[in-house]
């Protein structure tokens, strides 16, 4: 997965692929230790509509009867 880390000496933002329990990276500016940090996900799910759940390209109409 992606994360983010924090150089504890520089402060550099560095991005690496990572098992999920890795705490620690190397500084990608000084070779400093690097603390994994909480960041906001960055994503966007498309076609998806809070009425029916799926594409709103389609109108689904009650059944009646």
């Amino acid at each position: 997965m992606l994360f983010e880390f924090r150089c504890k000496k520089c402060g550099t933002i560095t991005e690496a692929i990572v098992k999920g329990d890795v705490k620690e990276v190397e500084c990608s500016k000084c070779d400093a230790k690097a603390e994994k940090i909480i960041s906001a996900p960055h994503f966007h799910i498309h076609g998806f509509n809070a009425t029916n759940g799926y594409s709103n390209e389609k109108e689904i109409k009650p059944k009646v009867g």
